[in-house]
């Protein structure tokens, strides 16, 4: 299953944070079908458009149109609203238990666990790894298996329009993703530089604060602050180095699946000329291509 024990431990989350990360999955999917809805009503529009223009129908009341994005508008809110509260109002609860929690484990150990452990590594432990994990269950859970699962819904409902042009516009999506594990480990070397460089520096820091007496008595002030220098130096060369490498993951896969629109535009026009779509279904597709990459960003 989706969200099972494996699940679980590899996130760290508790039942009520699994349970928190279901439902804002489920409040992803419906915000981005509702998104794809407004596109359905500009699909609308538009043909009512051009019934009017070709065939001499009436146009569609502005009543009816005033309505339709009222309503809309409406809609979007209210489950934007329940997506926010689902994937952030939810998440601090479950970090505050977290850090409750390893505060309680600490206080339990005894004094000789902390002589031979280093303090800025709990400290990085109980603050930097937590806000981390606290951005994973906030940013990032909820609204990737919500895009996948939306997507391949509206996937489903694009192969069964014309598959021609689903393909055309979905196939930059499996392929970013496939992009972006190739350089998973690298990304995975470049981070784990990136947190020990920060640990140098937390050690540095906390060294200079502990003997800051001893360092003034034997005047050994620009030493130190020259070392620490260094430290800092390393620390944002790392982070310069993992940043880069992500980037250049990230970017590559996101300029990768927005070939798409691209594909899109080519299969339509062939098919257009071809006499085997009529322009309103590629204007459809269209509409599509322009929205269904965003829920990856």
């Amino acid at each position: 299953m989706l969200f099972d024990s494996a699940f679980q431990r590899k996130f760290a989350l508790s039942d009520k944070g699994v349970a928190m990360v279901k439902k804002g999955t489920l409040w992803t999917v419906v915000v981005n079908l509702v998104v794809m809805g407004g596109v359905g009503i500009l699909y609308l529009v538009m043909g009512q458009l051009m019934d009017t223009l070709a065939a001499g129908l009436p146009p569609l009341g502005v009543l009816v149109l005033t309505l339709c994005t009222i309503v809309f508008l409406v809609v979007s809110f209210a489950v934007h609203s329940q997506q926010y509260r689902a994937t952030y109002g939810l998440v601090y609860d479950e970090v505050k238990n977290v850090r409750i929690g390893l505060a309680e484990q600490l206080r339990k150990l005894p004094l000789s666990f902390f002589s031979r452990r280093d303090l800025a590594d709990l400290t990085e432990t109980i603050m930097g790894d937590v806000n981390r994990m606290e951005h994973v269950w906030s940013h990032v859970l909820g609204y990737l298996y919500g895009a996948i699962i939306s997507t391949v819904i509206i996937a489903v409902v694009l192969l069964v329009m014309d598959w021609r042009l689903a393909i055309a516009c979905l196939w930059g999506v499996p392929v970013a993703f496939a992009l972006l594990f190739a350089g998973r480990r690298l990304i995975e070397r470049n981070s784990a530089r990136t947190r020990a460089a920060a640990l140098e520096v937390s050690d540095g820091i906390q060294e200079a604060l502990e003997n800051v007496r001893e360092i003034r008595s034997t005047n050994q002030e620009q030493c130190v602050l020259a070392a620490l220098d260094d430290k800092i130096d390393a620390h944002e060369r790392a982070m310069v180095k993992g940043e880069l490498a992500a980037g250049l993951f990230m970017n590559g896969a996101s300029v990768v699946m927005r070939l798409g629109v691209a594909t899109t535009l080519l299969t339509g026009a062939y098919l257009i000329v071809s006499g085997q779509v009529g322009f309103m279904m590629l204007f459809l597709f269209l509409l599509v291509v322009t929205r269904i990459y965003a829920p990856f960003d």
